[in-house]
């Protein structure tokens, strides 16, 4: 059998039954030697790059940080993205994550290259730049994390199919069946749970009304997965993007959206 093709000094392929897949070498953690290891998370940024130049500007940015966004990114909207991918790797040096929301290209999300990340799944947008796949679980300086993308939108009737709305945008059967079996199998090693849409008793502590559509069962499933998880050794705190909305719901869930907190803390980090 013919071995694939190794691309770059950061990227190897490999071949196995299932085909080539890509194994992302980030030699950053791996030399961090002592150098502070820190995870900032984000909510809904929508393409804004504002809180990236506030942040760059009022604390130093290290290469070995990351920083994921909950969802609704909205960098990987058209064929330009790697343009803003380039911008924000020269605003951001550290590496930039996020679970996809409703508001994303999923056709372009759904064709990049996937590579392991940190022991998960992720597609690799750009250089320092990640898709956390649905249903993964990623392992980053020591703390574990379980992500799930998706929600389904309520603009759809403003917004055209392939250019500005993917049916892709809602987990469907098979996502939801993959994440429930990596969550119940590892119940008691994940310290932290990040997903787009919100579990459904949470949305009686949120200003904004989001209509739960006939049909439409993420929020009743995430439900469920929070009071499944909060029995968990090792779980911390689930952070939730999509409501717009900077709010602690409980001691162990967060709706995140402007802030951006250190994993784990409560203070803002200011960027503005």
């Amino acid at each position: 059998m013919t071995g694939c093709i190794a691309t770059g000094d950061r990227l190897t392929i490999t071949r196995s039954r299932q085909g080539c897949r890509g194994v992302y070498h980030d030699r950053k953690q791996a030399n961090n030697n002592g150098m502070s290891e820190r995870i900032f998370i984000t909510g809904d940024k929508h393409g804004s790059m504002l809180p990236f130049f506030g942040l760059s500007e009022r604390m130093e940015i290290s290469d070995t940080d990351v920083l994921i966004i909950a969802g609704d990114a909205g960098y990987v909207w058209d064929e330009n993205y790697p343009y803003r991918v380039e911008t924000l790797n020269q605003v951001f040096p550290g590496t930039i994550a996020f679970i996809d929301g409703n508001h994303e290209n999923h056709s372009i999300l759904t064709g990049l290259e996937t590579v392991a990340w940190h022991g998960g799944n992720a597609h690799i947008v750009g250089e320092r730049f990640f898709h956390l796949m649905r249903g993964e679980l990623y392992s980053i300086y020591g703390k574990t994390f379980f992500t799930f993308g998706g929600a389904r939108s309520t603009d759809k009737d403003r917004r055209k199919e392939g250019e500005s709305w993917w049916r892709d945008e809602e987990p469907n059967d098979d996502e939801i069946m993959h994440g429930r079996e990596i969550l119940t199998n590892n119940i008691d090693g994940i310290d932290y749970v990040i997903t787009h849409e919100t579990p459904l008793f949470a949305r009686d502590f949120i200003s904004r009304f989001k209509e739960i559509e006939d049909g439409y069962h993420l929020p009743v499933v995430l439900d469920e997965w929070y009071r499944m998880i909060s029995n968990g050794a090792a779980f911390k705190k689930w952070y939730f993007g999509h409501m717009h909305e900077d709010k602690l719901i409980t001691p162990q869930l967060r709706a995140i959206h402007n802030d951006i907190l250190y994993v784990g803390s409560e203070e803002p980090v200011k960027w503005a």
